[in-house]
């Protein structure tokens, strides 16, 4: 009866696309660990943030260096897996390794590594929880020195069911959610995109409505309040996208699959593939 319990409370916690809920490990527990070989911990920030100041044994792999327009375009796919695949093995991580990843606190540049690990079948990945932020405000250790370069060979399982191709966005039950500032939303600022707006039918759910200032996110409670007041409920096939597809976009469907909505996905083409083509309707 135990096992069997197990086996669904495991069930419970995985989506459609076979994603279990994010884990979240505290800076205690970090810090107990550190130095141990099993455990890669990643820096998601970006290079000039990693020098400046980073927890001991940390290796950096800046978020953004795992966009893949073309591959987004092509395949609606987050990125080419053999790409993601040599840019963990270049910093030392294989399919097996224990990863931690911690970003400057928001949960952004974090959820975005944790996604694409996510998408390539990785198993063994967790999130500072607080991240830099709550590290520092602990007095923890930090240094400017990186780690001895060690590289792997990363052997990639991807999972077909994160593919989302924009011709196939607009679906019956479907709840487009975008993740970028009202602003944004608006059409007041563009964020680098060829046009300001977003797409039709979205409604807007800046990410950080579910972010926290000491944690990564906002406490379940408050969290369930806040999407049910938006319409964001668990009986809806959910779709979230922000600029870029890393980050924003990746930072909900990390706090939804926390909350144990069944079915949730990234647009990884996002506002900028959309806005690309002059022909596709937008909204302000």
């Amino acid at each position: 009866m135990k096992f069997v319990k197990r086996v669904l409370f495991t069930l419970l916690l995985l989506s459609p696309l076979g994603v279990s809920a994010i884990e979240l490990l505290d800076p205690a527990s970090l810090a107990d660990r550190l130095g141990r070989a099993e455990i890669i911990l990643i820096d998601a920030e970006s290079p000039q943030d990693y020098q400046r100041a980073h927890i001991p044994g940390a290796v950096n792999l800046h978020f953004l260096e795992l966009e893949d327009e073309d591959e987004n375009l092509k395949t609606g796919l987050p990125i080419f897996a053999q790409l993601a695949a040599s840019k963990f093995g270049a910093i030392g991580v294989n399919e097996h390794s224990e990863v931690v990843i911690y970003d400057r606190g928001d949960g952004r540049a974090a959820s975005a590594v944790w996604y694409i690990l996510r998408f390539l079948g990785h198993q063994q990945v967790s999130i500072l929880d607080g991240g830099f932020r709550q590290w520092l405000a602990q007095g923890r250790l930090v240094t400017q020195q990186p780690p001895e370069a060690e590289t792997a060979i990363y052997k990639p399982e991807p999972n077909p069911n994160f593919a989302l191709l924009t011709t196939d966005l607009h679906q019956p039950n479907r709840l487009l959610v975008d993740a970028r500032s009202i602003a944004e939303y608006s059409g007041k600022e563009d964020g680098g995109a060829r046009r300001a707006g977003h797409i039709p039918g979205a409604i807007s759910f800046p990410w950080d409505r579910l972010a926290d200032g000491e944690t990564t996110f906002r406490d379940e409670a408050a969290m369930r309040q806040a999407l049910q007041q938006a319409g964001i409920t668990p009986d809806r096939e959910i779709v979230t996208y922000c600029n870029g597809g890393l980050g924003r976009s990746t930072f909900l469907f990390a706090a939804l699959q926390k909350l144990g909505y069944p079915n949730v996905t990234v647009y990884p083409g996002s506002w900028v593939e959309w806005a690309s083509d002059p022909s596709r309707p937008i909204e302000r």
